[in-house]
């Protein structure tokens, strides 16, 4: 886990140079979806580190944990440094289109528990059907050898 934060915060370090180079020539698209692509990196790395320890696959470290800390303050401070090199608009519509991206992915995601729970619940009501009707067979059966 380490490692994986040193990596995030090496990504925002590299960041700087990228904002700089922005910032120098103008709004240069190469060179603002490298410095995007690069905090889009680091945020998914936090995003990872953070469902980690939510879902108990790790504990941080103090040390971890303040790592953690200065590494999501980068993020937003590159964040800010971004937003105002890049116009108004264009900051907008990535917004948007993030946005529309992120929750389509959760429907997907979403659809498929679904779907999931849905066949683990017809399976159970089939293993229940074929359970009940075997007892049920088995009482008749019972009842009529024990009439004969």
């Amino acid at each position: 886990m380490i490692a994986e934060i040193s990596a995030v915060v090496g990504i925002l370090k590299t960041l700087n140079d990228g904002i700089k180079t922005v910032k120098e020539s103008g709004t240069h698209l190469t060179g603002l979806a490298g410095v995007f692509s690069s905090l889009t990196e680091s945020k998914a790395a936090v995003e990872t580190i953070e469902q980690a320890t939510k879902t108990g696959d790790h504990v941080l470290t103090q040390e971890e944990a303040l790592e953690l800390a200065w590494a999501k303050a980068d993020i937003r401070a590159k964040e800010k440094e971004l937003k105002k090199v890049t116009p108004r608009e264009v900051w907008r519509d990535m917004l948007t289109i993030q946005h529309k991206s992120l929750m389509e992915h959760k429907h997907k995601i979403e659809k498929t528990r679904l779907a999931k729970l849905k066949k683990q619940r017809k399976l159970s009501e089939l293993i229940k059907t074929t359970l009940g009707t075997l007892l049920i067979v088995s009482v008749v059966l019972a009842v009529y050898l024990y009439a004969i």
